[in-house]
């Protein structure tokens, strides 16, 4: 068991000052030459599907989903996933996992939402969250990335054998 209080809600407008500072301490300044932050700039993320922790008031966590093209479809990308680097381990992002998915899923099955999510990331940690491997040749990223971490969720049965190509930004 965790000790740790803490409780995951909705991310809001209000939020945006902060989970920017969160994520410059939780990834630094190198987090603007990722893929994945290329394929967020300039795009908005889904704010029903993207969520924060609070522990004692303080805003320590934070996980988003944003709308990408692969190929001809558009599925959402997770990310970032960030917790205080002193919380970690706490099980504060796995909280945070479970809502985003189960808040995508949920989209999903009620015919209003994408039917996968892709992340870069490692598979070790996702797998729990029913995230998967995806063939290099499969999915090309508009920067170098590790073709070992990159992943993707079904949110709807068979999704993910209809995905291929370059993943882009949503409105590219």
């Amino acid at each position: 068991m965790y000790n740790v209080d803490y409780a995951i809600r909705g991310e809001t407008p209000e939020d945006a000052e902060l989970l920017e500072n969160l994520t410059q301490i939780v990834f630094g300044p190198g987090m603007r030459a990722r893929a994945a932050y290329v394929l967020r700039e300039g795009v908005d993320h889904d704010m029903d599907l993207s969520f924060v922790a609070e522990r004692g008031g303080q805003v320590v966590g934070t996980v988003r989903l944003t709308r990408v093209n692969w190929g001809l479809e558009v599925v959402l990308m997770l990310g970032p996933l960030a917790v205080l680097p002193d919380l970690k381990g706490k099980g504060i992002g796995k909280a945070l996992m479970q809502a985003a998915v189960e808040a995508a899923s949920l989209k999903c099955a009620q015919g209003d939402g994408q039917k996968a999510i892709f992340l870069v990331g490692d598979l070790s940690y996702y797998g729990a969250f029913g995230f998967q491997r995806i063939a290099p040749d499969r999915v090309s990223l508009p920067r170098p990335a590790d073709p070992m971490r990159v992943l993707a969720c079904e949110l709807e049965q068979g999704a993910l054998d209809l995905l291929s190509g370059p993943i882009t930004r949503f409105g590219d």
